[in-house]
């Protein structure tokens, strides 16, 4: 393990970074659990839980039970939306289904990824996600269909009719990646990553075209004006401001 990696190891023993937050977002209040570097959002809409992604299958008891310990039954998680199909997002989501009976939501372009139970080829950015590059390409997890395939933008409401919000195919990191739009709150998963140390907004650490990626990021940005608080799939969350700084359209 290099030395960037042994201190956040670190840091997470210590408990520097925490696995438990709640972000406020105007009336919206975001749970965030961290397993493995790996995020998962849950947002409560009228005493029902919509998880955004589900962290490693072998994480997925551990998530319903920090759920339960949070005050929120996982019997009431209604749906889990995937960003995308890599193992550290879509790992657990079957678990919820086949235990809880919430629908699976995920980009049709990520199916093939889901039913192979497996990453696709990754792209490390830096040399952190090279050190990691082999552990995390070999990570497997149970293959399954998702309920709902999107290829358009989705109201949630058509997945549970307590929801609210819009999932939006968000294609780049992986062919069926997805946004989730509730309110001022945007849920990007590795459209773009917090930083390990400080509050900034960083390249994934696997990315394909970076500079498509950068582009992207600046679309959306543009795209939703409104959006104050972007939470993403590892570390975070971030502000507009924190994500302008860096990849606003130059």
């Amino acid at each position: 393990m290099n030395r960037t990696l042994t201190t956040v190891a670190l840091l997470l023993l210590c408990g520097c970074f925490p696995a438990r937050r709640v972000t406020p977002v105007d009336e919206l209040q975001v749970l965030t659990l961290q397993h493995d570097y790996s995020n998962t959002h849950a947002v409560v809409f009228d005493g029902k839980v919509v998880l955004i992604d589900s962290g490693l299958e072998r994480n997925a008891k551990l998530l319903a039970d920090d759920l339960a310990a949070e005050g929120l039954s996982p019997e009431s998680v209604v749906a889990v939306v995937l960003t995308h199909g890599h193992a550290d997002h879509a790992g657990g989501a079957h678990y919820f289904r086949e235990k809880y009976g919430a629908k699976v939501v995920a980009g049709r372009g990520d199916a093939p990824m889901l039913a192979a139970g497996m990453n696709e080829k990754l792209c490390p950015t830096n040399s952190d996600a090279q050190s990691r590059l082999e552990a995390d390409q070999a990570e497997r997890y149970q293959p399954y269909e998702a309920d709902v395939l999107v290829d358009a933008p989705l109201a949630l409401s058509q997945v549970s009719p307590e929801a609210r919000g819009e999932v939006l195919p968000l294609p780049g990191h992986t062919a069926g990646s997805l946004a989730v739009k509730v309110g001022h709150a945007l849920f990007v998963g590795d459209l773009l990553r917090g930083g390990v140390f400080t509050r900034s907004a960083e390249v994934h650490f696997y990315m394909c075209d970076v500079e498509a990626n950068r582009r992207d990021i600046a679309a959306l940005l543009a795209a939703h004006p409104d959006v104050t608080t972007w939470f993403v799939g590892h570390f975070g969350p971030l502000s507009r401001a924190d994500i302008a700084a860096k990849f606003a359209a130059r």
